[in-house]
C-alpha cells in the first residue's frame, strides 16, 4: 500500500487545470529538473530565476551543468521586468517565473522580452487556484511546477507535479519517471507523522521561559533522531543531487493532497479575508491584476529580528521567507553562482521581510493582533 502510485491525485489536478497533462514526483525542484532535462538543457545554457526565492529551484540548473542568472525583484515581489530585459542573452533557454506568495506574476509580459525561443515555466509553490485576466496560473506558459510541501497551498508534506499541455514534454517526463527510484517505506513514514508531530508541537510551542520552550525542545528531540526528515538534504547546500531525485511519489502522501482538494476553495477563500484584514489594519495594499491567493501576506519592517522576537514573544509563527537571497545560509551564496550586488532590490528586501500567516487556523482576530505588534515595525508602506 505504501509503495503504490498517485493516479487519483493526478486526475485531480488534471482536472483542476482543464485537461492539462501532469506527472506526479517527490517534489516540484525534481520536477524543474525533469522539465529542464527534457528540454535539453545543458552546458553553454543559461536558465533565468528569480533571486527572491529558494535555493532548490537553483539546484537543477546546476546539476544539468547550465549556468542560473538571477533577476531582480520588483515591489510586488516577482520578476522585475526591466532587469529581466537586461539579463536576456543567446544563451538564455528558459525562465522559471515566480508568483511570489501567490501574487500573480505578468507571464504575458515576460513572453514579449524572453522571446519565443526560451521555454517559460511557471512556479506555482506559492499559489493553487489563482488566475490571471480570467486564466489560471500555470497555464500560461509552456510547463509549471507543482510543490505539495508543507505549509503550501494543500499539503502531502512532499511531494511535487509536472502541468503541461506539451505532448512531447510530458511523454518524456513520464519515460523518465517510470524508472525512478520509489520512497522508502521510513521516508514515507516519517512523512505521514510530520504533520501529526506538528499538531501536537504547535499549540506549546512557546510554552515556557526564553528558548527553554516545550515546542523547542519537542522540535530539537525530533530533528536530533531523525524523526521530521528533510524538507531540504544536506547535499543540497552544496549543490549536489540526491542520489533518490527524481523519485515516484508514493500514493499514501497523495491521498492527503486527495482530500485537501475539495477543500482548495474554502482554503483559497480564508487567505484572501486574513489578507484583507492584515490589508485594513495595516494600510498595505498589493495592486495586481488576477486572483491573488496570499499563501503568506508580506511585510516589510525596520527590524526583521525584533518582529520575529514579538511574534514568539504574541506565541505567533510568521514567516521570514526569504530572509536572505536564495534562503541560502550565509557564506553560501557563491556556490549557486550568485554574484552578491546582482538584484539589490531582493538583496534589500531580505534584510527587511518578514510574512504573516493566512491559513485556516488564523482568524480574524487572530490577524489584528498579529497587525498591532507588526504595525510600529512598519518600514514601507506598500
Amino acid at each position: 500500500m505504501i509503495r503504490s502510485r498517485s493516479p487519483h491525485l493526478k486526475s485531480r489536478c488534471r482536472i483542476f487545470f482543464d485537461g492539462a497533462d501532469t506527472v506526479a514526483l517527490d517534489s516540484a525542484r525534481s520536477a524543474f529538473y525533469l522539465i529542464l532535462q527534457s528540454y535539453g538543457v545543458g552546458p553553454g545554457d543559461e536558465v533565468i530565476l528569480p533571486a527572491f526565492t529558494c535555493l532548490v529551484v537553483a539546484n537543477p540548473v546546476i546539476w544539468l551543468g547550465a549556468t542560473p542568472v538571477y533577476v531582480d525583484t520588483d515591489d510586488n515581489f516577482n520578476i522585475n521586468l526591466i532587469d529581466l530585459k537586461s539579463k536576456v542573452s543567446e544563451r538564455t533557454r528558459a525562465i522559471l517565473v515566480q508568483h511570489t506568495f501567490g501574487m500573480p506574476a505578468d507571464v504575458e509580459a515576460v513572453k514579449e522580452i524572453t522571446g519565443p525561443g526560451v521555454k517559460i515555466i511557471e512556479d506555482l509553490a506559492h499559489t493553487l487556484g489563482g488566475t490571471l485576466r480570467g486564466r489560471k496560473l500555470g497555464l500560461l506558459g509552456d510547463a509549471a511546477i507543482l510543490t505539495f510541501g508543507i505549509e503550501k497551498a494543500i499539503s502531502t508534506v512532499r511531494g511535487g507535479m509536472v502541468l503541461t499541455r506539451d505532448t512531447n514534454l510530458v511523454a518524456q517526463v513520464r519515460a523518465s519517471v517510470a524508472s525512478a527510484p520509489r520512497f522508502s517505506r521510513l521516508r514515507v513514514l516519517l512523512s505521514l507523522t510530520n504533520p501529526v508531530f506538528w499538531s501536537i508541537v504547535t499549540p506549546v510551542y512557546y510554552l515556557g521561559i526564553g528558548k527553554l520552550t516545550a515546542g523547542r525542545i519537542l522540535t530539537w528531540i525530533a530533528h536530533r533522531f531523525g524523526m521530521l526528515g528533510n524538507m531540504i538534504e544536506d547535499e543540497e547546500y552544496r549543490t549536489v543531487k540526491p542520489s533518490w531525485f527524481p523519485a515516484q511519489m508514493p500514493g499514501a502522501l497523495a491521498r492527503l493532497g486527495i482530500r485537501q482538494f475539495s477543500k482548495l476553495r474554502d482554503l483559497n477563500a480564508h487567505r484572501r479575508i486574513i489578507a484583507a484584514v492584515y490589508s485594513r489594519e495595516l494600510g498595505i495594499t498589493y495592486e495586481t491584476e488576477g486572483e491573488h491567493n496570499y499563501l503568506r501576506f508580506p511585510v516589510l519592517v525596520n527590524d526583521q529580528q525584533l518582529a520575529l522576537q514579538q511574534a514568539k514573544k504574541n506565541h505567533v509563527v510568521i514567516g521570514d521567507w526569504y530572509k536572505t537571497i536564495l534562503y541560502a545560509p550565509e557564506g553560501t551564496l557563491e556556490r549557486f553562482r550568485y554574484q552578491t550586488g546582482s538584484a539589490p532590490k531582493a538583496e534589500l528586501y531580505a534584510k527587511h521581510i518578514v510574512n504573516l500567516p493566512t491559513s485556516v487556523n488564523v482568524t480574524p482576530d487572530d490577524a489584528v493582533r498579529i497587525a498591532r505588534f507588526i504595525k510600529p515595525n512598519l518600514w514601507i508602506s506598500k
